[in-house]
């Protein structure tokens, strides 16, 4: 049963690391995570009101486009009609053009949003898993300076496995 259970001062030492470890992660790594986030929270933020500010000038420009047509369908109705039907066309096509720019940018939008975002989760498993390996580099370094403890452990490993 002693091979199961782990010693108090292993418990200890690895309470110690990990509260060491979250010392550090708190004061360097989750400060500049949240940095991060918040900048490209407020950069969508900034893309998704222009791209409103975009949809409220098309449909200002189209409904000065159907005035524009109601005012020369008055004005010629006689020698312009076929000029209306062109321009009800040309009207028709340059929303449907406008909606298409929007949604267009509406996607591109979303896909930067979530591009951003993978790259910003990239950054944070690459930032974490570099200083895990930092704390075991450095604790290793430091539970293998001394040849003594070294020996120790080479022959109490050997005791366990000894038939």
């Amino acid at each position: 049963m002693e091979l199961v259970t782990p010693g108090l001062g292993l418990i200890f030492w690895t309470v110690i690391i990990f509260l060491i470890l979250l010392l550090l992660l708190s004061k360097f790594a989750f400060p500049a995570i949240s940095k991060m986030l918040a900048k490209r929270e407020q950069g969508i933020t900034d893309a998704l009101q222009q791209a409103e500010q975009a949809r409220k000038k098309m449909e200002e420009i189209s409904v000065t486009n159907a005035a524009m047509l109601r005012e020369a369908a008055e004005e010629r109705e006689t020698t312009m009609r076929k000029a209306k039907e062109e321009q009800a066309r040309f009207a028709l096509e340059s929303k449907e053009n406008a909606q298409k720019q929007y949604d267009k940018m509406l996607s591109d939008a979303r896909t930067e949003i979530e591009r951003e975002k993978q790259q910003a989760l990239q950054e944070l498993r690459s930032q974490i898993s570099s200083i895990s390996i930092e704390m075991a580099e450095k604790i290793l370094q430091s539970e293998l300076s001394d040849r003594e403890k070294q020996k120790k452990l080479v022959e109490k490993e050997l005791n366990v496995y000894s038939f």
